[in-house]
């Protein structure tokens, strides 16, 4: 066969076995990461070998492991989504202890594509911290994910201080112990969840042999808009019967879409969407006004602002200590660097990084990677200057200026990511995400009007894409996702 038929095959396997959507321009892409399952499996690197793989009955512990580590994106934190925690905490788990007190006396919640294990241990977090009464209920907190090392890392329950960058200090100094550099979820909390693995493309749920019936709330953000629309409506059906009669199925902002979810009733919180289990006909709730729900929200974590950082010149770059070991030039490529970073050696992916930047080699591929191995070894605070003389520098890109501005705006340093953003956008007017951090900053300093104009030109920018073309540097994001997500932006300004 051919290369792009091989590639077809694969994309199809890929569908069979996951779910996972690449589309033919996202090929390339998939390639890179089937290969880095060869290295990591160590077997031939060829395009028949991995096909040959996918199409056994059964994958191995190891072969789904490092399938499910390479084409899967773990990038989550603590209290991610405020929208969707107030909804938690000021609406959901108060009706169920009213209706439940002194009954039924038990909650069910699942978090579907837990990844490390972020969003279920906020979300028992959350119940221990708002509602000590429940202290004596049954609460179950179902954890699952397709990737076996990434539930070994949230069975760990250890992070760096990436994980923590929404989070106040004083609930991070509460619910962890240090650990070295890094951070230990603290055994009360540990014990309310319950880890397990599960894929979502199969028809295994609801069942009580995986725990996954009368659920009140399921929690599934930034999973599906990795699958396709098949599996997406059948992912959606199986919650839906999962859900008891009123229970709440939560996904990401930018997954909404009343197509796939057609089955729940929408509601309208905290500038959010989400979606309820009702028994409803679907032309009566079509009738009935969507309602606005005013509630006090979470307040916002604060944030220490640091000094500003002195803008010197590129070179020569000051090494960190942490830096041990530098890597020749030759036989090493970012396809074994992405490995190494898929394997948690961050510290091996700074020495590569800073070595070919210092040889004058730089590019958007190892920017990121440089900035998410400071942040995943717990050293962003002391790679802050190293990164910040990297994109002041002549040679940094738009892509460079939004990395950098997505730091900023998760410190709450609203000014610098906002001049970072419009560097970003100077470099390349077309830069759909810039324009879309820009519009966050914006809105996040009351400055509805800026917010808006950037949300129409995004609107214009997306006119020439089709609905499944992906966004350049969106991490897989397409271009109908994004029109979604902003056109309810708009609609809720």
């Amino acid at each position: 066969m051919k290369r792009e038929e091989y590639l077809f095959e694969i994309s199809k396997k890929i569908v069979a076995v996951f779910g996972l959507d690449f589309q033919s321009n996202q090929w390339l892409d998939m390639e890179r990461r089937v290969m880095s399952v060869a290295v990591d499996l160590q077997i031939d690197p060829k395009l028949d070998t991995i096909l040959q793989l996918l199409s056994k009955p059964n994958l191995s512990h190891q072969e789904l492991n490092s399938f499910s580590g390479h084409l899967t994106i773990n990038e989550t934190y603590f209290y991610r989504e405020t929208a969707a925690l107030d909804l938690l905490i000021n609406e959901i788990i108060p009706k169920l202890i009213s209706l439940r007190r002194g009954k039924n006396e038990k909650i069910r919640i699942w978090s579907a594509g837990c990844s490390s294990g972020e969003e279920p241990y906020t979300i028992a977090m959350l119940l221990r911290q708002h509602f000590p009464e429940l202290i004596n209920w049954d609460i179950t907190i179902l954890a699952t994910d397709i990737s076996p090392n990434a539930i070994g890392k949230a069975l760990k329950g250890e992070y760096t201080d990436w994980s923590f960058r929404n989070t106040d200090e004083s609930i991070k100094s509460k619910y962890f112990a240090p650990s070295g550099k890094n951070w230990s979820i603290i055994p009360e909390i540990k014990k309310m969840i319950s880890f397990s693995y599960l894929n979502l493309s199969k028809n295994s749920y609801p069942s009580s042999l995986t725990n996954t019936e009368e659920m009140d709330v399921v929690f599934c953000r930034n999973v599906m808009m990795y699958f396709t629309p098949q599996v997406i409506k059948e992912v959606s059906a199986r919650f839906k019967n999962c859900l008891i009669d009123q229970g709440w199925f939560i996904t990401s902002q930018v997954e909404l879409n009343d197509d796939y979810f057609s089955n729940f009733e929408r509601v309208n919180y905290h500038n959010g969407i989400f979606y309820q289990k009702t028994n409803r006909l679907k032309q009566i709730v079509k009738q009935i006004p969507i309602i606005e729900r005013k509630v006090e929200r979470i307040a916002k974590p604060k944030v220490e602002i640091k000094k500003e950082i002195v803008r010197k010149p590129l070179m020569p770059i000051e090494t960190p200590k942490v830096v041990t070991k530098v890597y020749a030039d030759v036989g090493i490529t970012m396809s074994e660097i992405n490995s190494y970073f898929q394997n948690g050696l961050y510290k091996h992916c700074i020495d590569y990084c800073l070595q070919k930047i210092a040889q004058g080699h730089l590019n958007n591929q190892l920017f990121e990677v440089l900035v998410k191995s400071f942040a995943n070894s717990g050293l962003l605070a002391d790679g802050m200057e190293t990164i910040t003389k990297i994109v002041h520098s002549n040679s940094s890109t738009a892509q460079m200026y939004y990395i950098y501005a997505s730091l900023l705006n998760e410190k709450n340093e609203l000014q610098k990511a906002e001049n970072t953003l419009r560097k970003a956008i100077y470099l390349d007017h077309k830069h759909v995400l810039s324009h879309l951090m820009l519009g966050d900053v914006f809105l996040k300093s009351d400055k509805h009007q800026l917010a808006l104009k950037h949300y129409d030109i995004i609107m214009r920018l997306l006119e020439n894409l089709n609905e499944n073309e992906i966004v350049p540097d969106s991490d897989g994001l397409t271009a109908g996702r994004i029109r979604q997500l902003t056109e309810s932006i708009i609609n809720r300004l």
